[in-house]
């Protein structure tokens, strides 16, 4: 099995939302707050070893990803991603994704509401990166904030392989918002901390070894007495018929879905009116992962980043 949500993808839409709540304009005959019809966001960011439902590959490397999104006040966004890989010599790019997608809100304060986007991707199938297998993936989200608390989120994808291996990938998260600064007239902007814990299930495949016995007859030359007379005139050999056991190997693809992994984040940050700057470091932990090389156990912890920057008009 090659996250629900990319970390860039959630750096864009925290980004636009942010922008979104702060660029409004007030009509002086009306007195009522007009917002914007359309937002841009650009953005930038570099993450240490892009993972996919916690899970990374061996051979992947540092990535640089820039990013265009555009969000209506409707909450209808359009994103566009693109992938460069940092590999010293082999530097280079190794595609982009598209990402169409709605943003809704149950409530007037948007305390509870989610998000539904499909992405495609368009990535060679040598790249390096963890998301080369893909081919498109379908994702829904819902998520709980009351009184801005605590966050809970959950949500679900369907992932499509370029392989026809297709994969179902569970999350559940919980989040708190932890200002330090508040700056400006409508004190969005400042320094914040967000404490975050995932929990990630799904499908993976992975190969079962198992035995067969089977009893085979064959025939086997009986031994004869060496005499000079057999030398001189020898004999068909005599066969005796037996009975073998034989054991053997096999091996079967088997697909089960179970946990995946456990990741703990701070995302720190910092914005200032139409900008915002961000830094995340990831702490994560896999299960039942399995070396596809040896198929055996292969869960251990392991520490990656992103940092980043975009700005929204």
């Amino acid at each position: 099995m090659k996250k629900l949500k990319l970390i860039a993808l959630l750096t864009i839409m925290g980004s636009c939302t942010a922008s979104f709540a702060q660029q409004t304009v007030t009509d002086t005959a009306s007195k009522k707050p007009q917002v914007k019809e359309l937002f841009v966001n650009a953005g930038i960011q570099y993450i240490s070893n892009l993972t996919y439902a916690g899970r990374r590959d061996e051979s992947s490397v540092p990535l640089l990803l820039p990013s265009l999104t555009l969000v209506s006040k409707h909450g209808f966004f359009l994103s566009a991603i693109g992938y460069f890989d940092l590999n010293g010599s082999k530097s280079g790019a190794e595609g982009l994704s598209v990402t169409p997608g709605y943003v809704f809100g149950f409530d007037n304060k948007k305390y509870y509401g989610g998000t539904i986007s499909a992405t495609k991707f368009f990535i060679t199938g040598s790249s390096p990166i963890i998301l080369s297998s893909f081919n498109a993936t379908v994702d829904a989200s819902l998520y709980a904030n009351p009184d801005n608390i605590v966050k809970l989120s959950i949500g679900g994808s369907y992932r499509f392989d370029k392989n026809n291996k297709n994969d179902i990938i569970n999350t559940a998260e919980l989040s708190k918002e932890i200002f330090v600064v508040k700056t400006g007239a409508t004190k969005l902007n400042g320094l914040k901390f967000t404490p975050t814990a995932s929990l990630y299930a799904g499908t993976q495949s992975f190969y079962q070894t198992y035995y067969t016995q089977s009893q085979v007859t064959r025939s086997v030359e009986s031994p004869q007495k060496q005499t000079p007379i057999n030398i001189l005139f020898p004999n068909q050999p005599k066969q005796t018929i037996i009975t073998q056991t034989v054991t053997q190997e096999n091996q079967k693809e088997v697909r089960k879905y179970q946990l995946l992994a456990f990741s703990g984040s701070m995302p720190v940050t910092y914005v200032i009116n139409k900008v915002q700057i961000v830094f995340t470091p990831y702490l994560i932990k896999p299960f039942n992962q399995v070396d596809y090389l040896s198929n055996t156990s292969k869960n251990g912890l392991y520490f990656l980043f992103s940092a980043g920057a975009s700005v929204t008009f």
